[in-house]
């Protein structure tokens, strides 16, 4: 977690190791139980991740999802913030980016990169009612813009 840590900024960070037991009791063979992980957890941007170790027998990058921090991009220092992450970040050479963070299509901004551990990030703006103007697949796959809900 110190990766997140140096790269990211999180703050917050907390380790529970895999005890014998629980090695045990998940039959995994040869654990090195100091460096893993059952759950573990920090905070970047105010969000808190909460993250355990992939105990399969051949672990993989996570390739298939993605971690997205959204922004108010009515409120100019949350836009502020954002931005001076996505460039903390990109610029660390500890990622790969895969879109700048630039206008997108809601009429916020947006960004995404993949860290060191294979799992996707998005830095989202969005205004606040961005929602309101954007067509949504409804059960009956029609398109239908989405409804305000009350608060």
């Amino acid at each position: 977690m110190s990766y997140y840590q140096e790269v990211f900024g999180a703050t917050d960070l907390f380790r529970i190791p895999v005890t014998e037991a629980t090695a045990r009791e998940l039959d995994l063979i040869d654990p090195n139980l100091e460096d893993s992980t059952i759950h573990g957890g920090f905070r970047v941007m105010g969000s808190q991740i909460l993250c355990a170790d992939d105990f399969m027998d051949q672990p993989q990058h996570a390739t298939n999802i993605a971690i997205m921090l959204d922004f108010n991009a009515d409120d100019s220092e949350e836009v502020v913030q954002a931005q001076k992450f996505f460039d903390r970040v990109a610029n660390s050479g500890r990622v790969r980016v895969t879109n700048s963070f630039s206008a997108a299509y809601f009429t916020g901004k947006r960004g995404e990169f993949t860290d060191e551990y294979g799992v996707n990030w998005i830095v989202s703006c969005r205004p606040h009612n961005w929602i309101e103007h954007t067509p949504v697949i409804s059960g009956d796959q029609s398109i239908a813009p989405m409804q305000d809900t009350p608060s």
